[in-house]
């Protein structure tokens, strides 16, 4: 016979009321500890965005993603980032029934009792990335635009924020956003092309062939600046202009290495170079509404402070407009810690 039917059959009165002191007793934590349990729950909202429906293959895939607290407390979180070991981002395929999963890159030393970021009421968090850096199946990037590549199919995003990661005292918080569906398509033959051209360029990082005395390579930065140049003039809105004027820029393959290190090729720096940043500003202007130009404002916030504020303000309301915002609090917030407390 079951323990209970045998403890009720002895004492049904004794039974009954350790029930309702059961019952009043949990009745009692949900009204206390409910309400606590809810806001936390409901304080922090996360999004995805990808900016349209339809890409072609091989188009850079310029991934959004916003954490906001939208209660009226100070929320607390582990680091919120792309490439954070909080943060899950995932496709999966509808034919190929196969899933890529994004994996994180950077990582953190907590101290024990650390009670995690500081995000005030109403704030939010942009982060952005080009989806082909992150996951798909693995290329080589001598022969391909990304480090890796999503083949012709349908998608679907998901992105999941552990937000109470290493926090000391505080329950597990998993935050998810809403499902994104995309569809890639194969290429037209102007895309085709245009595909071509741009992995022939990159494949110049790494030519050893000789022109005159030294190797092609070293031809890599300046034609690359000369067709973005030509771009931006000709087709400003072209999808890898922000990819060219980010990654593209960054690109040093291991011939044209060698020659930096060896003295015989200088060191190019992008973010020096006021050509590049102001193609980088026009770029922003002509996809200020889009996740590629909030990428562009991310890039550029690193060397040049002083141009956020005034996009900040011209481009209010925007993907990049909000990136800017976000880079002028984030700084403001560094300068303060910096400064020295009074005695």
């Amino acid at each position: 016979m079951p323990f209970h039917q045998r403890f009720s059959s002895v004492a049904p009165g004794l039974a009954m009321k350790g029930l309702r002191d059961t019952r009043t007793a949990l009745l009692l934590l949900a009204l206390v500890m409910g309400p606590k349990l809810c806001l936390s729950q409901q304080q922090l909202l996360l999004t995805a965005d990808v900016g349209k429906s339809e890409f072609f293959e091989d188009e850079p895939i310029y991934l959004l993603v916003r954490l906001q607290n939208v209660g009226t407390d100070t929320a607390r979180t582990y680091f919120f980032n792309l490439v954070s070991p909080a943060l899950r981002v995932s496709v999966t395929r509808k034919q190929g029934s196969s899933q890529y999963v994004g994996g994180y890159v950077l990582d953190y030393r907590t101290p024990p009792a650390w009670a995690g970021q500081p995000l005030a009421p109403g704030a939010s968090v942009p982060k952005t990335m080009v989806l082909q850096s992150l996951m798909g199946e693995a290329s080589d990037l001598r022969a391909h635009l990304f480090a890796h590549q999503l083949p012709p199919d349908d998608y679907e995003l998901r992105v999941e924020f552990n937000a109470h990661l290493q926090l000391s005292g505080v329950p597990p918080l998993i935050v998810m956003a809403p499902p994104v569906a995309f569809r890639i398509r194969p290429r037209t033959v102007a895309e085709e092309a245009e595909v071509q051209q741009l992995e022939d360029l990159q494949r110049m990082g790494w030519d050893t062939t000789k022109v005159g005395r030294h190797p092609r390579a070293m031809s890599y930065h300046p034609s690359l600046i000369a067709m973005v140049n030509a771009m931006v003039h000709q087709r400003p809105d072209d999808p890898f202009l922000p990819f060219l004027l980010t990654s593209g820029m960054y690109l040093t393959g291991k011939t044209l290495e060698e020659q930096i290190v060896s003295g015989k090729a200088p060191r190019f720096d992008p973010d020096t170079s006021e050509l590049v940043t102001q193609l980088r500003l026009v770029v922003i202007g002509r996809q200020s509404r889009s996740s590629s130009g909030a990428l562009l404002v991310q890039e550029l916030s690193e060397r040049h402070p002083d141009q956020l504020s005034f996009l900040a303000t011209q481009l209010r309301g925007t993907a990049a407009g909000e990136m800017a915002q976000y880079q002028v609090e984030r700084n403001r917030h560094v300068q303060q810690i910096k400064q020295p407390r009074p005695r």
